[in-house]
């Protein structure tokens, strides 16, 4: 079966006030299907994210926390996903830029 899998950058703060933002389609979340077969090797996935101009927000202290949640489709009923389904961290300092790498046996 496949896995739903959400990436979410600076997820505490609402969604229209988010300072960092994905470069490809300058959204803050990247929602993406991950297909998982036994024996397939571990796709890498690059994806780059910006920090918003200064001027465009106030809070510049708060660390800004990224995530990436797996979640089984609605048409799986039956399975059950097992162990973390949620990974978050939190990136703080005066350069919030950079690239997100998330290994995964399909793709994000």
């Amino acid at each position: 079966p496949d896995l739903e899998a959400e990436l979410q950058l600076d997820r505490l703060k609402p969604r229209p006030s988010r300072r960092v933002l994905l470069l490809q389609g300058h959204q803050s979340s990247r929602q993406e299907e991950l297909v998982v077969a036994p024996g397939t090797p571990p796709v890498c996935s690059n994806l780059t994210a910006y920090l918003r101009d200064e001027a465009e927000f106030k809070d510049k202290l708060s660390p800004v926390a990224l995530s990436v949640a797996l979640t089984l489709p609605r048409e799986a009923p039956g399975l059950v996903l097992y162990g973390d389904t949620l990974v978050q961290a939190q990136v703080g300092g005066t350069r919030l830029w950079g690239d997100v790498t998330v290994v995964t046996r399909g793709g994000l």
